[in-house]
């Protein structure tokens, strides 16, 4: 088992070579938005520092949100043009889910992502889809939150997991809790 994985969903920038018995992690934490100029060099330098080339991939695994609309897009826009490349099954990971099984995020069963003005993208466990709460909101306080750095052992567990069942997904779609900033400008 070897796969490819990418997060840039938040200010993180994550990629990592995941094998069944180790994963090879090239992380820049706090990338500053410079996703789309330093994402092809740190798989290059992952696939590099792994041992393994494109052709030696079974998988793409890429997070698909919530997170930065741009950030969903790069990475999951790059994931495609690998794929058009060198043909592999898709692994999508949802950051929340990775939060929830994260170690490091307190592996506490609901989690949030920030979203920025205000607000986090958030499960709260309680049988509703993911969605936007408050900051000021009472469930923020016991959910685990962190960025793409600090739940990369839960998205890890998710795609050892998923390979393993053979539970690959036809197409990279994001994960998109609520529109664009720009959408939702125009509709003032």
């Amino acid at each position: 088992m070897k796969i490819l994985f990418v997060d840039t969903t938040t200010s993180d920038l994550v990629v990592a070579v995941i094998e069944a018995d180790k994963a090879t992690i090239v992380a820049q934490a706090d990338s500053q938005r410079r996703h789309s100029e330093l994402l092809c060099g740190k798989v290059q330098q992952a696939l590099t520092e792994a041992n393994v080339s494109f052709n030696d991939l079974d998988a793409y695994a890429c997070a698909i949100g919530p997170g930065s609309f741009t950030g969903i897009r790069i990475g999951v826009a790059t994931v495609k043009g690998y794929n058009t490349a060198v043909p592999r099954p898709y692994i999508a990971v949802n950051c929340l889910d990775a939060i929830s099984l994260s170690a490091k995020c307190g592996a506490k069963g609901s989690a949030i992502i920030d979203a920025g003005n205000g607000y986090y993208f958030a499960d709260c466990n309680s049988g509703v889809s993911p969605c936007l709460i408050s900051y000021d909101d009472i469930r923020a306080i016991s959910a685990g939150k962190g960025t793409a750095c600090d739940y990369l052992d839960g998205a890890v567990q998710i795609i050892r997991k998923r390979f393993a069942e053979g539970n690959f997904n036809d197409e990279l779609t994001p994960l998109y809790i609520r529109r664009s900033q720009a959408e939702e400008r125009n509709d003032r």
